[in-house]
């Protein structure tokens, strides 16, 4: 992954970080609107509407083996959030999916 701080868009902690030095771990409102963004398309890849899974499904892995610049692509949120796109993708393409059911099956279980 590239240093946010090169890109053509600054990262979303890049002021803090250069006030204080340090990674802003509590969570910008920056950061959780990323991370909202980023759930909305968990949800709905694993969900039950047709038409919703294939747009999360496309956002989701579309870019994954050429990914561009795109500000708030799959791959450019992942980037601003510290995470691997790659590996992230893995993990939800292994979560179990909605089918018919109105909750996800793992919306109940408890975390270990």
């Amino acid at each position: 992954m590239e240093d946010s701080s090169s890109s053509s868009f600054p990262g979303i902690d890049r002021e803090y970080q250069e006030a204080t030095g340090l990674p802003n771990m509590t969570g910008t409102p920056e950061r959780r609107l990323l991370l909202a963004i980023l759930e909305r398309a968990i949800l709905d890849y694993v969900g039950n509407e047709p038409k919703e899974i294939e747009e999360a499904e496309r956002w989701l892995f579309g870019e994954l083996d050429h990914p561009g610049p795109g500000q708030f692509s799959f791959y450019w949120v992942c980037e601003q959030l510290d995470l691997d796109p790659y590996r992230i993708a893995n993990k939800i393409r292994a979560m179990p999916r909605r089918g018919n059911r109105k909750v996800a099956p793992w919306y109940f279980q408890k975390s270990a």
